[in-house]
C-alpha cells in the first residue's frame, strides 16, 4: 500500500526543507515513545513520521519518491531507509533506536526538550533540571561509532534551611518519568554537589550512562544563620535580664533549650551552646550555636520614669565609648 509521506508529516508537496523539518520536530515530540509509554499506536505513528522524514529530508530520496512513490522504499532493500525497534525498558529516550539516515543534529534539537527535565520549583521535593545537548538514546548507524557514555545531567533542588541541616529524603522525577527518592545528607550547603552514578542520560552503542548531579539551593531562615558548621541566633533580652542575669529558653535547630544569661550582660555579647550547630559527616564533628544577646530598651517610659532612672544610674554608667578615645 502506497504511503503519502507528505500527508504523514502534514505538509504540502511543495513544502520547503525547513517546513518539513519543523513538521517532523512537532510531530516527533508529540508521538515519541518516551512521551507515550505503552502506547503502541503512538509508537507506530512515530515510526511512520520518522520514515517519512528520512525520505523527505533527503533531496535525492525525495526526488525519487516524488517520481515513483514509495514503492522504491518498501522494505528498504538497499534504499538506506530506517528500520526501528523499541525497547519499553530503555527509558530516558534510550528505548527507541533508529538505524536510518536522520541527521543527529536534527534529533539533538528535536528531542532535546525531552531531557529538559524538572520545571517545577520545590513542589513536593521537585526542582529544575538542565539538559546537556545530545540526541540521547539514538543509534544513527555510522553517525556515531564506538561506545559513547551518556551525558551528565544537573538538577537544582530547593531545600528548607532545616532540611539542609538535618538531612532529608526528597522525591524526584527523572527525564524518563521514573520517580525515585534521593537521600540528602545532613549539613549540605548551596555549594554541595550530590552525585547519583548512572542516573544521567543513557549511553549509546553500549556506552555507560551519565551521572546525575544534584545542586542544593537552600532557603534562608528567619531566625537561624549559618556560618560554616556553626549556627548564630540573635536573642532579645530585657534590661533587667541583662542586669540580674536570667534563665531563658532559646531556639536551636534541635528545638528549644534553656540558657543561663550571666548578670551584667551586654548587647552583642556571644554565648555558646556547644554541639548545637551543624553536623559534618565527613569530619564526624558537629559545630556550635552562638547566641548573640540584644538588650532591648523599654519603650513608652514617662518623663518621671526616665528621671528616676537617671537618678539610679547617675555615676554608674561611665563612658561606654572610652576605649574609642572619644
Amino acid at each position: 500500500m502506497s504511503k503519502d509521506f507528505y500527508k504523514i508529516l502534514e505538509v504540502s508537496r511543495s513544502a520547503s526543507e525547513e517546513e518539513i523539518r519543523k513538521a517532523f520536530k512537532k510531530l516527533a515530540r508529540k508521538y515519541h515513545p518516551d512521551m507515550n509509554p505503552g502506547d503502541k499506536k503512538a509508537e507506530e505513528k512515530f515510526k511512520g513520521i520518522s520514515e517519512a522524514y528520512d525520505v523527505l529530508s533527503n533531496p535525492e530520496k525525495r526526488k525519487k519518491y516524488d517520481t515513483f512513490g514509495n514503492a522504491d522504499f518498501e522494505g528498504f532493500p538497499g534504499g538506506g531507509g530506517p528500520s526501528y525497534s523499541y525497547n519499553p525498558f530503555g527509558g530516558g529516550g534510550g528505548g527507541f533506536r533508529s538505524t536510518g539516515n536522520i541527521n543527529p543534529e536534527d534529533l539533538g534539537d528535536i528531542f532535546g526538550d525531552l531531557f529538559t527535565g524538572f520545571t517545577g520549583r520545590a513542589q513536593q521535593g521537585q526542582g529544575r533540571g538542565r539538559r546537556q545537548r545530545r540526541p540521547a538514546g539514538f543509534d544513527f548507524g555510522g553517525a556515531a561509532t564506538g561506545e559513547t557514555r551518556g551525558k551528565d545531567l544537573t538538577f537544582s533542588l530547593d531545600l528548607d534551611f532545616l532540611e539542609a541541616i538535618h538531612g532529608c529524603e526528597k522525591q524526584m522525577r527523572l527525564p524518563n518519568g521514573v520517580m525515585f527518592k534521593v537521600k540528602i545528607p545532613p549539613g549540605v550547603t548551596s555549594e554541595s554537589k550530590i552525585r547519583l552514578a548512572g542516573q544521567g542520560e543513557p549511553g549509546y552503542n553500549g556506552g555507560s550512562g551519565g551521572d546525575l548531579y544534584i545542586h542544593p539551593h537552600i532557603r534562608s531562615h528567619p531566625i537561624f544563620k549559618r556560618e560554616g558548621d556553626n549556627i548564630e541566633v540573635e536573642l532579645p533580652i530585657t534590661i533587667m535580664e541583662a542586669l540580674e542575669g536570667a534563665k531563658v529558653k532559646v531556639p536551636t535547630v534541635d528545638g528549644p533549650v534553656e540558657l543561663k544569661i550571666p548578670a551584667e550582660s551586654q548587647s552583642g555579647q556571644k554565648l555558646r551552646l556547644k554541639g548545637k550547630g551543624v553536623s559534618n559527616p565527613k569530619e564526624k564533628t558537629r559545630g556550635d550555636q552562638y547566641i548573640v544577646l540584644q538588650v532591648k530598651v523599654p519603650e513608652g517610659l514617662s518623663g518621671a520614669q526616665i528621671a528616676e532612672l537617671k537618678k539610679i544610674l547617675s555615676g554608674k554608667e561611665g563612658n561606654p565609648r572610652g576605649k574609642m578615645n572619644l
